[in-house]
């Protein structure tokens, strides 16, 4: 994805406004996608809490610029699908 495009969604854009890390955030997602569908290695503690949807896991283990993008992660792993 491009920047551009990346800077068009509003909680991806909510989520780095703080940090300011929007690759942290992009390669967090993309590990959770990846957990998620079983493509590679499995996520960290963090990650794999946000795929097992324990909301007190997650925040346990979320750095700063993660617990401000946890609503862009659940709304990732909502509406992206794995395509065969």
């Amino acid at each position: 994805m491009l920047e551009s495009e990346l800077g068009r969604d509003s909680s991806l854009r909510s989520a780095i406004s703080d940090s300011g890390d929007m690759y942290h955030v992009v390669n967090i997602g993309t590990s959770i996608l990846c957990t998620k569908w079983g493509i590679g290695y499995s996520g960290g503690s963090f990650v794999q809490s946000v795929v097992d949807n324990d909301l007190m896991g997650a925040f346990s283990r979320a750095d700063h610029t993660n617990k401000s993008a946890i609503g862009f992660y659940c709304k990732l792993l909502y509406n992206v699908g794995y395509i065969d």
